[in-house]
């Protein structure tokens, strides 16, 4: 217990400012009051709260938590102890944020626009920090440099304490490095640890130079990252690609996202590109696809029940049973952003449960809103795949590469996984996403949203061994001569299969 009062309570008290300029410190008194909105709403709408954590663990870690607060305590100092409850529960899809005074774009959206940042765009490798790209006003730094440590502090030790404060599915690692990098929260994270700093020392493995950079608010960074690839730090490319040509009668094919309109903002039609792509690789008689689904942080659409239908020779099955977390909603006064669908359930739960004792959506919406694919494409491939996956491979993605492991147990078909675990844990059998529950504390303006469904039934015994099958790390040599470790190790394993 003394533990954890000290990892929760290890940030120094700073005052800091609200939209308005107006001093933003939280009695003790509203410190409590709003965690036990904070407490509340979880326990009434997150469907998978104790699926990690017991009950009583999870009161125990809320009291001991509870203990730490102070008069006039820092939002930010108050939102870090939240942050690291929601954490423990080990649900990728339950999120916080605190108030800010908006954002950049999409992928630095956790970014406060006037606060100061270390200007870099990240990567994280096998635990290592990455410079993926200079954003910084020096322009010191070639791309994939490797860093040491920040300010004296080690950057893998800088790591290791972010990574309480990201949640990801049940025991799995990966999304929440891939979280760390992608979307910023290590450039977010350092601000909140070391909220008075305008400028850092740098120090790059194997250089015992110390470099002096000025921290910048995210529309510099952005701008200098625009001025030098001539496109925004969140522009995006194709996220579907097939190419054949390589060895052993093998086909690339890459499914970068889920999402409708990422896919459709290139022209590109999701179903009419799988079935001219599936029908080129019967044609030609491929004996081997590798499957790219990298950096595929899932969506919606039913798109990966569609992919799947291509991929095995029975059709996608809905997720079977759907989980609410209850029927009584005492805090409701402090949602936000609701769908139709959660209103709809909130106001006649009756209508959508099976019975008065359980939790369980009826059938019918089960359907409805996880519809089985009944459609069987006419050139299904059922030869080896490769499936290339990452911490990015998350969400309904992670639902594809679960249904692709079991085929693979069933039929002993040759089905492979190369790359880093993917983004979410196929073994706990279950997925807490789909419609959100979102509340706003009053107070704080802090935003908690979390899973209102959990789709299939919990899992506990969980397996030893984890995927991939092939683990295959990129590294800084590769990334600088713009090689793909993780495709060209797959490559060289369709030959010898």
């Amino acid at each position: 217990m003394k533990k954890l009062l000290l990892l929760i309570s290890f940030l120094p008290l700073t005052t800091v400012t609200n939209v308005n300029g107006q001093p933003s410190l939280l009695s003790v008194k509203q410190q409590n009051e709003e965690f036990a909105i904070f407490k509340g709403g979880l326990q009434e709408g997150h469907s998978g709260l104790y699926y990690f954590i017991t009950e009583t663990v999870f009161r125990k870690k809320c009291d001991s938590i509870q203990n730490t607060f102070e008069n006039n305590s820092s939002i930010e100092n108050y939102y870090l102890k939240l942050r690291y409850l929601i954490t423990t529960l080990n649900h990728g899809h339950t999120r916080i944020s605190l108030p800010n005074n908006g954002n950049v774009n999409y992928r630095m959206a956790v970014l406060d626009t006037t606060k100061l940042y270390l200007p870099y765009e990240f990567l994280i490798v096998n635990k290592q920090l990455i410079i993926k790209e200079d954003c910084s006003k020096e322009q010191l730094f070639p791309r994939y440099s490797v860093v040491k440590s920040i300010n004296n502090l080690s950057a893998k030790k800088l790591i290791e304490r972010m990574i309480k404060y990201i949640p990801a599915d049940g025991i799995n690692q990966t999304f929440k490095y891939y979280s760390l990098y992608n979307y910023f929260y290590f450039n977010y994270l350092f601000n909140l640890f070391y909220p008075e700093k305008k400028g850092i020392a740098i120090q790059l493995e194997n250089d015992k130079t110390d470099y002096y950079i000025e921290l910048l608010v995210p529309k510099a960074i952005d701008n200098i990252y625009t001025s030098k690839n001539k496109k925004s730090i969140s522009q995006y490319d194709k996220q579907l690609a097939y190419k054949l040509g390589l060895p052993n009668k093998t086909a690339y094919l890459k499914i970068g996202s889920f999402y409708k309109g990422f896919i459709e903002n290139f022209g590109q039609k999701y179903e009419q590109f799988l079935d001219s792509t599936f029908t080129d690789i019967k044609s030609n008689g491929i004996q081997n696809v590798i499957l790219d689904l990298r950096n595929n942080e899932g969506g919606g659409d039913g798109y990966d029940n569609i992919l799947l239908s291509y991929l095995n020779s029975a059709p996608a099955k809905s997720k079977g049973i759907i989980k609410v977390p209850g029927s009584e909603f005492k805090f409701s006064q402090y949602t936000i952003d609701l769908s139709d669908d959660v209103k709809g359930f909130i106001a006649n739960p009756k209508e959508f449960l099976r019975d008065d004792s359980s939790n369980y959506i009826k059938d019918v919406y089960v359907e409805m809103m996880s519809p089985e694919n009944k459609n069987v494409p006419k050139d299904v491939f059922t030869g080896n795949l490769v499936v290339l996956i990452n911490g990015g491979s998350f969400s309904a993605t992670n639902g594809v590469v679960s249904e692709l492991y079991k085929n693979r147990e069933k039929s002993q078909r040759k089905i492979y996984f190369v790359g880093e675990e993917n983004g979410g844990d196929i073994f706990c059998n279950t997925i807490c996403a789909g419609q959100g529950y979102k509340i706003k504390l009053p107070y704080s303006g802090i935003e908690v949203d979390m899973p209102f469904l959990c789709f299939g039934e919990l899992n506990k015994d969980y397996s030893k061994k984890r995927l991939p099958d092939y683990q295959v790390f990129e590294t800084p040599s590769d990334l600088k001569a713009n090689k793909d470790s993780v495709l060209n190790f797959a490559i060289i394993q369709c030959k010898i299969k």
